[in-house]
């Protein structure tokens, strides 16, 4: 009985692990708020985009990240992550995209852009 208990334990543990350093480390949601910026609502008024500078300290650049909001049922959530980045432009193509510095998201089905995960040679 007590080593079924020592591994649920253990089990537990692990998982609990490693679900922080997913959070942490791959998730969007996990990305430090920053400073504000400024806000931009979309053409219709439904989504409004807010975005914050994150300071890396003397050493580093900044980064940037932006979370969009639903004004009806106000939940929020990280879109955008770009290191190094300081101020992107913001330009609501219609109701359903955006182009945040060079990406364009469609925040309908839920597009996000993360530096960490780019696919895309750096120029």
């Amino acid at each position: 009985m007590f080593k079924k208990k020592t591994t649920i334990i253990l089990v537990i543990l692990c998982l609990s692990f490693a679900g922080i350093i997913y959070w942490k480390c791959f998730s969007l949601q996990g990305v430090s708020h920053g400073t504000y910026i400024r806000s931009m609502s979309s053409p219709d008024g439904t989504y409004i985009i807010n975005t914050y500078r994150h300071s890396g300290g003397k050493l580093k650049e900044n980064a940037v990240r932006a979370e969009i909001e639903n004004k009806l049922t106000h939940r929020k959530k990280t879109i955008y992550w770009k290191y190094p980045d300081k101020d992107p432009l913001i330009k609501w193509k219609n109701a359903q995209l955006v182009q945040i510095g060079h990406e364009l998201l469609n925040v309908v089905k839920g597009e996000t852009y993360d530096y960490r995960f780019d696919k895309k040679p750096k120029k």
